[in-house]
């Protein structure tokens, strides 16, 4: 009696053990037909043993098609995809994005070990990625092209223009931000270089608003050009922009400011003049008494 209830159970439990393999059975079929994946087995050596799936279709294959091939000498040439098996079939679980036939995959490798841990063979599992990957560099595209815009519509902003020989100006137009002057600051220090400029004119007039770090940021900018040998002037500064300098504590007793850009551009040529003249003066022959 006792040997029968033993019979029925060890059959219950294989019954058990047979609906859950026919479960798996069907979960992976279903996931294999449907999905655009496709999943492969190798043995220790690289060799197929099992490769099937939807995403097989994705480059012309069949399921089964290359069961008996070695994967390593099959895509010898995709050195990126090979250094990435070895590494499995080594026992190291990697995740890898590459490009064979054309296609873009996106790979988990799961080395298979047996029961004393040893490496025996890998699994893989790939997903056609060539649609989100060109999804990401059309993303990418965009991105730098808006980059490359924002660029223009800043240099477009804040143009430094050479109004007269030796003279540069630089109209600011809108809010400035530090990010917006610490860009404008290194193309002005670069234009004074190049242009081997005497003045560079930095006009406010245009100007809503300035953060307090920017307004230190202006001083810093007069700073940096008398430094490189020219002097910095700052015309048509507004009411509030002034009242935040003030407010900072700002030293603005050694920075040249006039009312407009036409008043500075006065200011400048009549400081040339004068240099011209005293100029012109020193290197006079002395008079013979």
């Amino acid at each position: 009696m006792a040997g029968a209830e033993g019979a029925t159970g060890g059959a219950d439990a294989q019954g058990e053990r047979e609906e859950k393999l026919r479960e798996a059975q069907l979960l992976l079929r279903v996931i294999l037909d449907n999905l655009p994946i496709s999943v492969a087995r190798y043995d220790r050596e690289g060799v197929f043993t099992f490769q099937d799936g939807k995403g097989l279709g994705a480059v012309g294959m069949k399921p089964g098609q290359l069961v008996g091939a070695n994967v390593l000498e099959l895509y010898k040439e995709h050195e990126e995809a090979v250094g990435a098996l070895r590494r499995g079939l080594a026992g190291e679980s990697t995740h890898e994005v590459y490009e064979v036939h054309g296609v873009a995959f996106e790979t988990w490798l799961v080395p298979v070990r047996d029961d004393g841990g040893v490496p025996d063979g890998l699994v893989t599992v790939t997903l056609d990625a060539t649609a989100s990957r060109q999804r990401e560099i059309e993303l990418q595209n965009k991105l730098a092209l808006i980059e490359t815009q924002q660029k223009v519509i800043r240099d477009l902003s804040t143009p430094i223009i050479e109004v007269w020989d030796k003279v540069l100006t630089l109209p600011m137009v809108g809010v400035v931000d530090s990010l917006r002057i610490s860009e404008v600051m290194d193309n002005l220090l670069t234009a004074v270089v190049n242009k081997d400029a005497q003045y560079a004119i930095l006009d406010l007039t245009g100007v809503d608003a300035v953060d307090t770090q920017t307004a230190g940021y202006l001083i810093e900018m007069i700073k940096a050009i008398r430094l490189l040998g020219a002097e910095g002037i700052i015309t048509g500064i507004r009411a509030n922009v002034a009242q935040t300098m003030i407010a900072l504590g700002l030293d603005l007793s050694e920075v040249t400011t006039v009312g407009n850009l036409r008043a500075g551009l006065k200011l400048c040529m009549r400081r040339m003049a004068a240099a011209g003249k005293a100029g012109e003066v020193s290197s006079a022959p002395l008079k013979q008494e």
